[in-house]
């Protein structure tokens, strides 16, 4: 009976779904098409999909923390991205078609929603930076280098040359197998977790070196260079100038945004029971 009553949900929510055509007066939904999609690029939906929510929460990070972007940088991207647009159709061979011919003629699009999307991109991107430098200068967090190395027999040797006063950049660049070892070891600031890293990062004294942490088939030592105060984002003057000043000085990095992506999904609900619902037993939890 509970299968029975979930797959009329199903149906119903199917049938309550927006026509996108009728073949012999019969309707084909929104819910029918995604299905469709959804098994045939069912990676594709679901990157879409976390794209759009992520999208939703730069945003409501945004107001949290009061990041904003500069009204000079954003009329800048929009620019840029209208550029890269002209440019990529020009390089695809389209015989001199502007990008609003390309457009319609060969990708059936209108040209005015298509732009200002790309343009809303570009400015998302500028905010996002902003947004994820905010959250980490906001949380504890510890800045560190690494020496990852192969076996504990390696492990052994470079903790006896840091004894006898090698420094811990210099055994980066030379013993190091990851390539942070050519900056002197260092990675993206870790932030306060339960994750090996993190607590490695949190328990060494600053200025010392702890470890090794075992991570895969690989060994890590790490030094921590300091721990910085959290800023708070009440005082958003400081914060923004810090954001700013930090972004000049080092872009964001894959790890700095995987951190930020695995704290913000738990700063804000994420409910996809209406895509589960839409997609009836195509989906999995």
């Amino acid at each position: 009976m509970v299968a029975l009553a979930e797959a009329g949900g199903a149906t119903t929510e199917v049938a309550r779904a927006p026509v996108v055509a009728r073949v012999a007066g019969q309707p084909l939904t929104t819910a029918q098409l995604l299905q469709s999609w959804l098994h045939s690029d069912s990676r594709g939906v679901r990157a879409l999909l976390d794209e759009l929510i992520l999208e939703r929460l730069i945003v409501l990070e945004a107001v949290r923390l009061g990041v904003s972007v500069d009204t000079g940088k954003l009329q800048a991207a929009r620019h840029q991205a209208l550029d890269r647009l002209d440019q990529e159709v020009a390089a695809s061979g389209a015989g001199g078609l502007s990008s609003d011919e390309f457009l319609r003629q060969r990708l059936g699009l209108n040209p005015g929603p298509y732009k200002e999307r790309i343009q809303y991109q570009a400015e998302l991107d500028l905010l996002a930076e902003r947004v994820v430098r905010a959250w980490l200068l906001c949380t504890p967090h510890a800045q560190v280098r690494v020496i990852v190395l192969e076996n504990q027999g390696q492990v052994s040797e470079v903790q006896a040359l840091l004894a006898a006063g090698e420094s811990f950049d210099h055994l980066a660049r030379t013993w190091s197998v990851d390539d942070s070892g050519a900056e002197g070891g260092r990675v993206p600031p870790v932030v306060r977790g339960r994750a090996p890293l993190a607590l490695v990062a949190f328990e060494t004294p600053v200025g010392e070196v702890g470890g090794p942490v075992r991570e895969g088939d690989r060994w890590l030592l790490m030094q921590v260079d300091a721990r910085p105060t959290p800023l708070s984002p009440e005082h958003s003057d400081e914060l923004s100038q810090a954001v700013e000043a930090s972004l000049l000085l080092r872009p964001i990095e894959d790890p700095e945004y995987w951190q930020w992506k695995s704290a913000v999904v738990l700063e804000h609900e994420v409910d996809m029971t209406p895509f589960l619902r839409l997609m009836g037993d195509v989906a999995l939890d």
